[in-house]
């Protein structure tokens, strides 16, 4: 299948997919979602490495398709979303992710999504969805509570929080930094090639089992902030490069 948003190279049992939109920090739209999953899925199990070109692994979302947003269509937005990113953590085998620039929402999610993250030391994270007045739909709040603890947590969503591979790492969200993190995660990905697919795919389901009930109640609340006016405002005043002016 030819791809527009994304690269694929496979060598032996590794499938490497890079993420390469025309814009140099990887906005992610869901055209561009729906083909890592393809990329994933249909690699012929093989272990996946997840990877961006350009300046940055993702920045996130394309902010400007969230003015077309209602809380309906956000909902269903939300759940496509969510379909995605399920279908990444529940794949069979592991899928590793090398990260730089910037991992920030959506890409942040994405990150979630995989199983072992390595980064670059200057890679910038960040849920920084509190301040256009909505907050992650695809899966965030659910993933970084059972990685980093709900009080972390907490603080990073409500606040915003950018920050950097170092503090990632010490939260327990990183495997690794290291200048040559791709070079590293390429060495990961080889090695778990070689690891029993059984033994792996037992590891993974067992350590990785979702709580599908709390993942629906993301979905419902990310369409709900898409009713409130608090929305439009912040992501018009992140368009026009302002600070926000919430009413409530």
């Amino acid at each position: 299948m030819g791809y527009e948003n994304i690269l694929v190279n496979d060598k032996g049992k590794v499938r490497t997919v890079t993420l390469n939109r025309k814009s140099p920090l990887n906005p992610l739209d869901m055209d561009t979602l729906r083909e890592v999953k393809d990329a994933i899925l249909d690699s012929g199990n093989r272990v996946i490495l997840l990877h961006g070109a350009n300046k940055a692994f993702s920045a996130g979302a394309d902010i400007n398709n969230f003015m077309k947003l209602t809380n309906d269509t956000a909902g269903i937005f939300a759940k496509e979303g969510h379909d995605i990113m399920n279908a990444i953590a529940s794949y069979p085998r592991p899928v590793i992710v090398a990260l730089h620039g910037y991992c920030l929402g959506g890409g942040f999610e994405l990150a979630l999504a995989c199983d072992l993250r390595i980064a670059h030391p200057d890679t910038i994270f960040g849920l920084p969805e509190v301040n256009l007045g909505i907050l992650p739909g695809f899966g965030g709040t659910q993933r970084l509570r059972h990685i980093v603890g709900e009080t972390v947590a907490f603080g990073l969503i409500s606040t915003g929080k950018r920050f950097k591979a170092d503090e990632a790492y010490r939260l327990g969200f990183l495997n690794e930094v290291s200048e040559k993190y791709l070079e590293v995660a390429e060495k990961l990905a080889e090695d778990l090639s070689k690891k029993p697919k059984e033994s792996l795919r037992l590891i993974k389901h067992l350590v990785r089992v979702a709580p599908d009930e709390m993942f629906e109640e993301e979905i419902d609340a990310f369409g709900e902030v898409f009713g409130h006016p608090d929305r439009e405002e912040g992501v018009r005043a992140f368009l026009e490069k302002r600070e926000a002016n919430f009413k409530d």
